[in-house]
């Protein structure tokens, strides 16, 4: 079924609208494990059918803002900020699909000698010129995430980034369309620095994680290594068995 058109614009199926609805009645007025409405109540208040709901529902789920209860209900999720690998996604590109409005703080900002570490997992050579960028990054002004990103000279200069955008969109722009990465995922505490930059105690549970991306043509793009505060960002995997 095609969606209606308006005045050039596609306008949302309506259970869209239903989940936009619940969304802003979370941000609103609601806490963590509190109970959402019935799914009879919200067929009344929005004028929808049961299979409408069932379907917000199920967007809201997938989202991480809600989650079911067999045999007793639908309650809003956690504060945490839900990332479903594998799809690969900057952090402005995650924030915004999920309905967080992203934002950066530059801490540093250096055309730096690539270290040993970067320059093996990039394939450069020895002391290769880098752009190095460290922002502290936020979701709805909360401190998220510490990053710290290297990208070769020759791929992104410093004078063309902007900072204010999507790092991996300028990529792009620079013929350079970021399409897989190898990512290692690893428990750590904060040390001091880190827990005041992210406004959390010294010691801290975090997760580091560390990526290096390559573009659709096999050329090693980008290094990044991403603190993120455990109390407010989760990583869900969906893993299958391999039946043989």
């Amino acid at each position: 079924m095609k969606r209606a058109v308006q005045e050039g614009r596609t306008m949302p199926h309506k259970y869209e609208e239903v989940a936009a609805s619940i969304r802003e009645s979370i941000a609103q007025s609601m806490s963590p494990h509190d109970a959402l409405a019935s799914e009879r109540e919200l067929m009344a208040i929005h004028g929808v059918s049961r299979m409408t709901v069932r379907k917000a529902i199920a967007t809201l789920v997938d989202e991480g803002r809600v989650y079911n209860v067999h045999g007793s209900g639908t309650y809003v999720g956690s504060a945490d900020i839900f990332s479903k690998t594998p799809k690969l996604t900057s952090f402005t590109e995650d924030m915004i699909s999920r309905g967080s409005v992203p934002s950066s703080r530059v801490l540093e900002l250096a055309r730096v000698d690539a270290p040993d570490a970067v320059a093996a997992a990039l394939g450069l050579p020895a002391k290769a010129a880098t752009t190095h960028i460290r922002r502290l990054r936020l979701a709805d002004d909360v401190p998220i995430a510490i990053e710290d990103v290297y990208v070769p000279l020759a791929v992104l200069a410093i004078e063309s980034l902007n900072l204010g955008a999507s790092l991996y969109e300028q990529l792009r722009g620079a013929g350079h369309d970021v399409y897989r990465a190898e990512q290692e995922i690893k428990a750590i505490t904060l040390t001091e620095q880190e827990g005041e930059l992210l406004e959390v105690a010294p010691g801290d549970a975090a997760l580091a994680v560390t990526r290096v991306s390559s573009s659709r043509r096999g050329q090693l793009v980008e290094f990044a290594r991403t603190i993120y505060r455990g109390d407010r960002y989760t990583f869900q995997l969906a893993v299958t068995r391999d039946d043989k």
